[in-house]
């Protein structure tokens, strides 16, 4: 019986997980994230306290390119954020964005893993 019920645990979890990666694609692929009201409310989701939000932003983001060169200094933060996801999410907005300051804070990430690998 209590075999039963893992798998049913496994296939709800797994199913609930591809919704969530299906909706996060759509928001991505139908956002018009970068007008006048779509950056802005991407640019509130980098503060969420959910990694969920935060790394949906992110993805959002990363669409926008220059236009949110605004945000570097908080993406960059980002890139030092607990959550795994959250923190490659920000890395890869910083590569879109790809600016003087993205490149910069991408740099001394880098260097900073780096030289903590080497202790």
């Amino acid at each position: 019986m209590h075999y039963q019920q893992a798998l049913i645990a496994l296939y709800d979890g797994a199913r609930v997980a591809l919704c969530n990666v299906i909706i996060l694609l759509s928001i991505i692929l139908l956002s018009g994230c970068c007008d006048e009201k779509g950056l802005p409310a991407a640019l509130k989701g980098i503060y969420s306290k959910q990694a969920s939000e935060r790394n949906k932003a992110l993805l959002i983001i990363s669409r926008c390119g220059a236009k949110a060169e605004s945000a570097v200094p908080r993406i960059a933060a980002l890139m030092y954020d607990q959550n795994v996801g959250v923190a490659s999410s920000a890395a890869y907005a910083l590569r879109k964005i790809d600016s003087k300051a993205a490149q910069a804070a991408l740099k001394t990430a880098e260097e900073a893993r780096a030289s903590s690998r080497s202790r």
